[in-house]
């Protein structure tokens, strides 16, 4: 006999189940609600729930968005909420002042005490505000503003900007002093919450033992639930991407260049595969220009994400030392496989064993490293209570939130 709860429950989702469907953050979600584009079947102070039918209808609407976009329309990607038009107007004092994040966020912060920096650069009175704080005249912030905006809505219609500090803001990022002022964000945004992360980095000229190791190792990591992190350069990066997609697994890439850039070119169709299944995360602007030193700071990124790096393979100038390096300020774990010591001319690994890097034989001893660093317990975690389970409460008038508990899961070894 049929349980009318468990089919009922097919076709109704959470806030959280309802922002994954439909591919958004549960902000952009919460946004839709507001403006009358997207009607919940029920909002309580215990829930949020929406029918599935009410969804397909949005979701043929996103669809009929990026498909024009890609297409190469343009306008698509709306400057529609405060984040977005206060990463507007940042980006275009970073280019027409020359620069960096780092170095104009104090004076921008300043700023921002007396004026709204969510307003429109555009408006007479507020470029004049601009104008006369930051010693620029007009025409020249107008005119770098007008291309910063050109530039943001060559973004997809489903791309989102998180700040620093909002509900959607990585945790574990947000724990670092490389968390970026702004993320720019393409694909399953719910992947920045996830618990389980490791960092798979190491040579773009890695030798084929060192990738076939990844391959073999990000297989196992997904195989127990832990998201790859990579930076989708040759070598390592890609290795470790493209076994996760392989085999149905959770993926990241953290990108040194804009959303809309492919780099290096031979891995554009990972990185558009990583765009649907999987994330792409990068802290610069559609209108920043891509310079070499954004690469390093990506590393920062990238390990900020990470509960542990893995180095796979390196050489004495790699870059994937330079994630190691923000490791060890975030303090964050290092694991080094034993054939890395190995290599002649290298004595890089020893250095950083030196520093609390732990030296790994084999993939059975990196599972059991990430338990004994708890990157399998999760404290504290409400009961994700199923839909089925919520409809059966509400008929008893009996909803309640679901208990704490502490639990470890099994460590599955693959060898």
């Amino acid at each position: 006999m049929s349980n009318p709860y468990e089919e009922l429950s097919e076709k109704l989702f959470f806030s959280k189940e309802a922002a994954e469907y439909l591919g958004i953050s549960t902000q952009r979600l919460n946004k839709l609600v507001q403006d009358g584009k997207l009607q919940p079947l029920k909002r309580s102070s215990s829930a949020t729930i929406f029918h599935i039918d009410e969804l397909n209808k949005r979701r043929k609407e996103l669809a009929i968005f990026t498909t024009i976009s890609q297409e190469g329309g343009k306008g698509m990607f709306r400057i529609d909420t405060r984040v977005k038009q206060e990463a507007l107007n940042f980006s275009t004092l970073m280019n027409v002042l020359n620069r960096t994040e780092h170095s104009l966020e104090p004076d921008f912060d300043e700023f921002a005490k007396v004026h709204d920096v969510t307003a429109p650069m555009s408006s007479s009175d507020i470029v004049d505000r601009y104008s006369q704080t930051f010693g620029v005249e007009k025409w020249r912030l107008l005119g770098a503003y007008e291309k910063a905006k050109a530039a943001f809505q060559t973004l997809r219609e489903t791309d989102e900007i998180i700040k620093r500090g909002s509900n959607d803001y990585p945790p574990l990022l947000m724990q670092t002093e490389q968390a970026p002022r702004f993320l720019y964000i393409r694909g399953r945004i719910s992947l920045l919450f996830e618990k389980r992360t490791v960092a798979l980095v190491g040579s773009r000229q890695a030798s084929s033992k060192a990738c076939d190791n990844t391959t073999r190792l990000a297989k196992i990591l997904g195989e127990n639930g832990i998201t790859v992190i990579s930076g989708l350069a040759k070598g390592i990066d890609v290795a470790g991407h493209s076994s996760a997609l392989k085999y149905g697994f959770n993926t990241i890439a953290v990108i040194g260049t804009n959303l809309n850039q492919y780099y290096p070119r031979e891995n554009e169709s990972v990185q558009r595969e990583i765009e649907k299944r999987g994330l792409v995360v990068s802290q610069f602007s559609p209108a920043n220009k891509t310079e070499r030193w954004f690469f390093p700071l990506r590393n920062g990124v990238m390990s900020g994400l990470s509960l542990a790096t893995v180095i796979m393979e390196a050489g004495e100038t790699s870059g994937a030392l330079k994630q190691a390096d923000f490791a060890l300020k975030q303090g964050r774990q290092i694991l080094i496989p034993e054939s890395a010591l190995n290599l002649p001319n290298v004595t890089w690994p020893r250095r950083y064993v030196e520093r609390g890097a732990q030296v790994v034989h084999n993939s059975a001893e990196i599972l059991k490293a990430l338990s004994q660093s708890h990157i399998f317990k999760v404290e504290n975690e409400p009961v994700q209570q199923t839909m089925a389970d919520y409809l059966r409460d509400q008929e008893k008038g009996k909803y309640e939130q679901g208990s704490l508990f502490d639990w470890f899961d099994p460590v599955t070894v693959g060898e």
